[in-house]
């Protein structure tokens, strides 16, 4: 290995990260990796060649748990170098922060944290030489990754480390990454690249169909026919309004009526109502669609019992309907006595992994909190040998308390120890916390975004091959959001794939 490349603790570096060190040091990079294959050894490499020339380095991480995650990893890493490393995030006292940031070499933060300090004054950007941007496709929009780059990349002689395991397909947001954070070359590998390929032992990626079960085939027909007879109402008066509006299309319509009726016309506001019932119709079918009855179930609970005026409206309006008030008798009575064949299928796949396998790791991936609450309940009652836990973000629900940093931290550790061999994990999961590469992976439901779909894949194949089962119910939205995303990844990776010249090296001009 050559001389001046960095090692730490005899962790020797891949040739793939060589490369992509070399890199970042010639220009601003953004490295595209995918999930557990070294993209923190690689800003460790980097950070370590900054702080020798004492030259300071800030990270930055979207959330508080990879704040704390990042700065166990680069203590461990940094052992015995004598480099003040430190974390600092908005719990910190401001006291505290201030001598942090004046002291450390290489302060690993959140942007919110950092935007806020350099208001302040506590911060000036000008101390620093490198910004390290962790989990980059965030870089978009007023998103405080974007202010924070600005105040640094226009100073002279810095460098920007961008990393992601995808930066989305869409030409327009990759440009706006790219733009934000001054980026001007970029390294991309997958899975398949030969200098990739040894170091992942793969995972096959299998799409599951499910039949949707009578009950919600019934739900679906009387949600579309009430769906129907309210846009019927709607489009008598708002003969603009397009038949198959998407929610986003009947939300942008709910703006313009009340601007002109803020502006005068009082009488449009006793509309809006119905342009309100059909987006949250639409979203009880959804969850129907993909999640199951009982989900759906729930969601009529929680309005029945809200305070909530809007929430009132819908549901009087909805009852109104005669169709709708077969749904409601029917999504009451069928929770009560099917079983969701999503829950079912969690439960064979899982069961026969542990029989199989008696060590092995099961991480279910569910995008509502909501299903993974009733989906462990059903795992508790229904299997003897599935060892269950939740793992959802901080952040408090109607009726569902977040965990807390330390509750992450130790439901990790009992999930990697074997006291748990399944987790049910909502989207908090997915983006580089430190939780153990699994034999088996289930997307609850497929999720149209490639990104999320990247991350959730990461999880698997790592250090052993893995599996990982997409559940999908035919004939539903399922299907179209699988395929979505599908067709987005293999966008982005031939889109970023023209834009590297990996074996020249080559600067992109455009940029």
């Amino acid at each position: 290995m050559d001389e001046d490349i960095p090692e730490f603790n005899d962790l020797r570096p891949r040739p793939y990260q060589v490369e992509a060190y070399r890199k970042a040091l010639r220009s601003n990079l953004l490295l595209i990796l995918p999930t557990g294959l070294g993209k923190t050894l690689v800003s460790a490499m980097l950070a370590y060649t900054y702080i020798k020339q004492n030259k300071k380095v800030i990270m930055i991480s979207p959330t508080r748990p990879l704040v704390d995650q990042h700065f166990q990893t680069m203590t461990k890493l940094f052992e015995g170098q004598n480099i003040k490393i430190r974390s600092l995030t908005g719990h910190d006292p401001v006291d505290k922060r201030m001598s942090e940031w004046a002291e450390g070499q290489f302060i690993i933060s959140t942007p919110q944290t950092v935007e806020k300090d350099i208001k302040r004054e506590i911060v000036f950007m000008n101390n620093f030489y490198l910004l390290i941007v962790d989990e980059a496709h965030r870089a978009t929009g007023n998103y405080a990754y974007v202010n924070v780059a600005k105040e640094f990349h226009n100073l002279p002689d810095r460098r920007i480390l961008a990393m992601t395991a995808s930066p989305g397909s869409k030409n327009e947001k990759v440009d706006e990454i790219k733009e934000n954070l001054k980026i001007n070359s970029v390294m991309i590998r997958t899975d398949e690249d030969p200098d990739i390929a040894p170091y992942v032992k793969g995972s096959d990626t299998e799409p599951v169909f499910i039949r949707i079960s009578p009950e919600q085939e019934k739900c679906i027909s009387l949600l579309r026919e009430t769906k129907k007879d309210f846009m019927d109402q709607i489009q008598k008066k708002f003969s603009y309004v397009k038949k198959g509006a998407s929610r986003s299309e009947m939300s942008e319509y709910i703006r313009d009526l009340s601007k002109r009726a803020t502006s005068g016309d009082k009488s449009l506001f006793t509309s809006i109502p119905y342009f309100t019932a059909v987006i949250r119709l639409d979203v009880l079918m959804e969850y129907i669609e993909t999640q199951g009855i009982e989900i759906g179930n729930n969601y009529l609970q929680e309005m029945e019992s809200s305070e909530d005026k809007s929430l009132i409206r819908t549901l009087n309006l909805w009852k109104r309907n005669s169709t709708f008030q077969q749904v409601e008798t029917l999504i009451k009575t069928a929770s009560e006595n099917y079983e969701n064949p999503k829950f079912k299928k969690v439960k064979e796949m899982a069961e026969l992994l542990i029989k199989e396998h008696p060590e092995s790791r099961c991480l279910v991936f569910t995008h509502y909190r909501k299903t993974s609450e009733i989906l462990l309940k059903y795992l508790e009652e229904n299997s003897a040998t599935i060892r269950a836990i939740r793992f959802v973000g901080q952040g408090n629900r109607e009726g569902d308390k977040g965990m807390s940093q330390s509750s992450q931290r130790e439901g990790i550790d009992k999930f990697k120890n074997g006291t748990y061999n399944v987790m049910l994990a909502t989207s908090v999961a997915e983006e580089g916390l430190d939780i153990p590469s699994t034999d088996l992976v289930i997307f609850y439901e497929p999720v149209a975004s490639e990104i999320r779909t990247i991350q959730r894949r990461g999880r698997t194949g790592r250090f052993k091959a893995g599996k990982v089962y997409i559940l999908i119910f035919s004939g539903t939205r399922d299907q179209a959001y699988y395929y979505s995303s599908q067709r987005k990844e293999k966008v982005m990776v031939t889109r970023m794939k023209k834009d590297m010249d990996s074996k020249r090296n080559r600067k992109i001009d455009e940029y």
